[in-house]
């Protein structure tokens, strides 16, 4: 397993209870979605596992390697400043001792795995759209040759159509790369285009896990249907006062 993560709990000042006796795993070259609305818990677990929460008590095993994050808003998490070939140059001489021409062999290599170009490549992050910003962000992380990519809420900001662009590159990138994801997200109807397991979280347990198919087709829970009746469907029209799970 690439990530093991066992009775995970996370209590915060004036004891809020945000995760709570929480456990899952993502197998090598796995993925796994983190599913339920705001409030369930589930980002908490993502910061925990990337080191930017501490947990009340629990263990979290990353089989050796490295682990990094995609964030919803990529335009937040990038230096404004630097240009995308260095943001990417930065990273890779970080983790590695290759020389500039080699670095810059594989600055390319990381921009064509996201669909960019060298034009991208010399572009400072307020030129590019918000998708390619998320492509910026995800080759980043891939610069870095992690064994696990957590992706929190990655598609969320972006428009349904750049929504599916971003889901097909990350199907590819784990295909060529053989990278794990774990998948942090409240919206049911990107997780079959990515994952192949699933757990659901309310109120920071988890009330469901299992294969994809199982948990979304048949769910056992009742809070797992609810979940699932409340995706858009075509015609669908929310009722006076629903809002969507966030």
């Amino acid at each position: 397993m690439v990530l093991e993560v066992r009775d995970l709990r996370k209590v915060f000042k004036g004891g809020f209870v945000a995760v709570d006796g929480v456990s899952f795993e993502v197998p090598d070259g796995g993925s796994l979605a983190v599913v339920g609305e705001s409030g369930s818990g589930k980002t908490t677990c993502a910061r925990i596992i990337t080191g930017l929460e501490r947990a009340t008590s629990g263990t979290v095993t990353v089989e050796r390697g490295v682990v990094q994050m995609v964030f919803q808003d990529p335009y937040q998490s990038l230096d404004r400043r630097q240009t995308v070939a260095s943001c990417l140059d930065e990273v890779v001489a970080h983790h590695t001792a290759s020389p500039k021409a080699e670095r810059k062999i594989r600055t390319a290599e990381l921009l064509a795995l996201v669909g960019l170009d060298e034009r991208h490549g010399a572009a400072l992050p307020r030129a590019l759209s918000g998708g390619q910003r998320q492509r910026v962000a995800i080759a980043r992380a891939l610069a870095a040759n992690p064994r696990l990519l957590v992706l929190d809420e990655a598609v969320a900001a972006l428009d349904v159509s750049i929504q599916a662009q971003i889901l097909n590159l990350l199907v590819d990138a784990r295909a060529a790369t053989g990278i794990a994801y774990l998948f942090i997200t409240h919206d049911l109807s990107v997780v079959r285009h990515v994952c192949e397991d699933v757990v659901v979280m309310h109120r920071g347990r988890v009330v469901e896990s299992g294969r994809v198919e199982r948990v979304l087709d048949s769910p056992a829970e009742a809070y797992t249907r609810k979940l699932i009746q409340s995706v858009p469907r075509p015609g669908w029209v929310p009722a006076r006062g629903a809002g969507r799970a966030g």
